[in-house]
């Protein structure tokens, strides 16, 4: 059932990206068209503005999500119930401060976004409709809860249904002149639908979770715990917000808000692909949470070494390309001149799949309650890339907070997390290094020789371009199939294969 719940939510992550990029793709020519690069580019700086006030939430969601987990394990009804109302009630609570802080954002964002002085009202007007936006937040377990049932292909769905409820907003209120105001009134509509579909049928089954929200939840268990494990998520969500999140707003700071545009499209299609790396940890934590907390650690760590050797393929077999062809996909899009350029696109690379890898290893720790161990490491790498994101955007231009995030990554995170890792659940080092290791050193030549291919092509069209792509991603993929894997691994994989499509 794990593995089955694991691959439903995989594959609907990877519907959901597919449609969103192709709609994405269509939609991007237009709305630079109608909005133009400075409102286009004022929308995104603003709206990661307003993403740092989820930073007001105290780490809720994430010490919310191994409480949920657990309970569910365990199929202890009472205790999902109290966990969930002291979940809604602390987010309420929250979300008066973060509405506070988007009054206060609504005043200071002329100034934090520097836009001409016709766009002025606008930008400020858009900021009274994402403030609006941040009454959904108490709506937010309902969430939670899917994914720690492992049903994170519900998530996934309604997200796929929210990003085209946006997406068609988004094109109708910019063709109709409302600029940045009607790209967060989009916002604004997709997280309405997606959060009051999420919470309606779940009040619907479950009475008892509207029963505990409303009641006296504050000398419960759930509500100390809650609070007792949200310090160290909220200081690894600051830290991840500065050093992942901030790329925009240094851009748009120092160089201006229509730079953010090569940025964005440069790095896009990356980002789509290191989200499905991310989403394997997505689909997969609360089924290894399940197995910590009922002490199959030798399974626990068996799982999580062979997720590692299949993040790492994967990442090499869908970024390569990507970092090969990318010159040609922007000119194809939105035209050459707003391609970034080849340093964007290789440290976007290296960055994806850092990060894919990474992330699988964090939710080791976060869902089975231990993230407190993960904060000195955090804040050491966001204050350097922090610093080193400031001082190398003058010199190398949008590349400059994308060499941050890289440098502060390989110099934390890449080598300290592996020996957590060990610490904590006793995973050899050279056994991970090696399932991290193998996949990357037949990578590098196929990424060489991909990208040779594709730097001495003319223009192509986009058929041209898909095949291409998808047969270098192939390509890799085979050989990983045939040559890094073991036979008695190749067994293992199909028999779970057939185990999932058969539904057991």
């Amino acid at each position: 059932m794990r593995a089955r719940r694991a691959a439903l939510n995989y594959v609907t992550g990877v519907l959901f990206t597919a449609v969103t990029m192709v709609v994405g793709l269509v939609a991007l020519p237009y709305l630079l068209e109608w909005l133009g690069e400075e409102r286009y580019g004022a929308w995104r700086a603003a709206a990661d503005w307003y993403g740092y006030l989820s930073l007001l939430e105290l780490g809720i969601g994430g010490a919310l999500l191994p409480l949920l987990a657990r309970a569910v394990g365990r199929t202890d009804r009472g205790a999902l119930n109290t966990t969930m109302g002291a979940g809604i009630r602390a987010y309420a609570r929250q979300s008066a401060l973060m509405v506070l802080g988007g009054l206060m954002l609504v005043v200071a964002i002329r100034y934090l976004v520097p836009v001409s002085a016709a766009n002025r009202p606008d930008l400020m007007r858009a900021a009274l409709v994402a403030t609006a936006a941040l009454l959904l937040t108490p709506l937010l377990p309902f969430r939670h809860l899917a994914e720690a049932r492992q049903e994170g292909y519900r998530v996934n769905l309604l997200l796929l249904f929210q990003s085209l409820i946006i997406t068609s907003a988004a094109l109708l209120l910019a063709y109709s002149g409302w600029g940045i105001t009607g790209q967060m009134l989009a916002l604004l509509l997709g997280g309405a639908f997606f959060f009051g579909v999420l919470a309606l049928g779940e009040l619907r089954n479950d009475a008892g979770i509207a029963r505990a929200a409303g009641g006296s939840v504050k000398q419960s268990e759930a509500w100390g715990e809650l609070w007792r494990l949200n310090r160290p998520t909220l200081i690894r969500q600051l830290c991840g917000r500065v050093s992942v999140m901030s790329d925009r707003i240094i851009v748009a700071a120092l160089l201006g808000p229509a730079m953010v545009v090569p940025l964005f499209v440069t790095q896009r299609l990356a980002e789509l692909a290191q989200g499905q790396m991310q989403g394997v940890g997505t689909a997969t934590w609360a089924g290894l949470a399940e197995l910590h907390a009922r002490g199959e650690h030798d399974t626990f760590n068996a799982r999580l070494l062979e997720l590692t050797a299949l993040v790492t393929a994967w990442s090499v077999a869908l970024l390569g390309p990507i970092v090969a062809y990318n010159h040609h996909f922007v000119s194809l899009w939105v035209g050459g001149e707003r391609y970034a350029g080849d340093l964007v696109t290789i440290v976007v690379g290296v960055n994806g799949l850092l990060l894919a890898v990474i992330t699988l290893w964090d939710w080791a720790f976060g869902g089975t309650g231990q993230v407190a161990r993960l904060v000195p490491v955090s804040v050491v790498a966001t204050a350097i890339n922090l610093g080193l994101s400031l001082a190398l955007t003058p010199r190398y231009g949008v590349a400059g907070p994308l060499l941050g995030t890289m440098c502060a990554t390989l110099l934390t995170a890449a080598w300290y997390v592996p020996v957590l890792l060990h610490r904590t659940f006793g995973i050899a080092l050279g056994v991970l290094a090696r399932h991290v290791a193998t996949p990357l050193l037949w990578g590098v030549p196929y990424v060489v020789v991909l990208w040779q291919l594709a730097h001495r092509r003319p223009a192509i069209g986009w058929a041209t371009l898909a095949i291409e792509m998808a047969a270098g991603a192939l390509a890799y993929l085979a050989v990983w199939w045939m040559l890094m894997l073991t036979v008695e691994q190749r067994a293992v994989h199909i028999a779970r294969l057939r185990s999932v499509l058969r539904g057991r």
